[in-house]
């Protein structure tokens, strides 16, 4: 067995589960086995493992009280933490990621799809842990998976965002969002924004500061699966939008707007693209797309129709561009 191989514990009740496991990861990984959670809490304590994978309903100790006790313990609250269950009820996979686990697999499960989740998350254990800090580009490695590389990891810090237009701060302790702002959004709504950054350096400087809380650190996890939603109904608005470039101006006639619509039309008074009004929008991003989204779908904004000079500049520049290609 070499020196350096990463150990799995795999806490199960059921033997030809655990045994099909030790089957599986042997191979690659040196393997210890528990039979419950109190075991696996005891086991884990002297033997230090980088990795737990372990079944919920186990009988002393189950699975989620298992992982709050390791997570309470120093020496053992940064091991990543895969839970496998028998229940596919979707509250139940929410509790377990909620509590911060890396990952919830429910039985049957691919032991090919397995061992691939466990060498990423090893992986990335291994490059933060190298590194002691991290620091890289966006469009390479997204925010949600830096936040959960600095949870795993459990580090102190803040970790500092550009993206050449705006620059973000989320701070971190032992891996908890204590404080996040970009611009003059703070909190969660400085989070979901940065969340929406494809583009752009990142950086954690391992130096513990002092801040000002705006963020609930019991809501962690479930604030970062928020987040996610939150990005992909921007991400459906942005495509329901008139093309880039499009000139977009109020209806008024017969129109009764929320509050809301009402100041999304107040933006696009004479005529104005999504792009030119965005950054004077009094919502943030994730909230300004699905915003003029409805308000589009609602009848309260129309495309603005071209003035005949605009009509006429726009058929020269066409004109232009065929000679060119000539």
């Amino acid at each position: 067995m070499a020196p350096d191989m990463v150990k799995i514990l795999i806490v199960d009740d059921d033997d030809n589960i655990r045994h099909l496991l030790r089957l599986a990861f042997e191979d690659e990984f040196e393997v210890r086995e528990a039979r419950d959670g109190q075991e696996a809490y005891e086991i884990a304590g002297q033997w230090n493992p980088d990795m737990v994978v372990s079944d919920i309903m186990m009988p002393k100790l189950d699975g989620y009280s298992l992982y709050r006790k390791l997570k309470n313990m120093p020496a053992t609250s940064s091991i990543p933490f895969i839970f496998l269950s028998a229940k596919k009820d979707v509250d139940e996979k929410v509790v377990g990621l909620e509590m911060g686990a890396d990952d919830y697999i429910t039985k049957p499960f691919s032991i090919k799809e397995l061992k691939a989740k466990v060498r990423s998350i090893i992986k990335k254990m291994g490059d933060l842990n190298v590194r002691g800090s991290l620091e890289g580009l966006l469009n390479e490695i997204d925010l949600v998976e830096i936040i959960q590389l600095i949870d795993m990891g459990r580090k102190t810090g803040m970790l500092i965002l550009d993206n050449l237009e705006n620059t973000g701060k989320i701070y971190f302790e032992r891996g908890e969002a204590l404080f996040a702002q970009t611009g003059h959004w703070t909190g969660p709504d400085a989070l979901f924004t940065l969340l929406s950054w494809k583009e752009g350096k990142f950086r954690l400087d391992p130096a513990p500061v002092r801040v000002q809380t705006n963020m609930d650190r019991s809501r962690g996890q479930e604030m970062l699966m928020e987040g996610v939603r939150l990005m992909d109904e921007m991400e459906e608005a942005i495509r329901q939008l008139p093309p880039a470039g499009t000139v977009l101006i109020p209806v008024v006639e017969g129109k009764s707007p929320s509050d809301e619509m009402r100041k999304v039309c107040n933006l696009f008074i004479g005529g104005a693209t999504v792009a030119s009004v965005r950054g004077k929008a009094p919502f943030p991003c994730y909230r300004f797309y699905p915003l003029v989204a409805k308000t589009v779908a609602a009848g309260c904004l129309k495309v603005k129709a071209p003035t005949a000079r605009e009509t006429e500049i726009d058929l020269l520049k066409r004109v232009k561009a065929a000679v060119r290609d000539l």
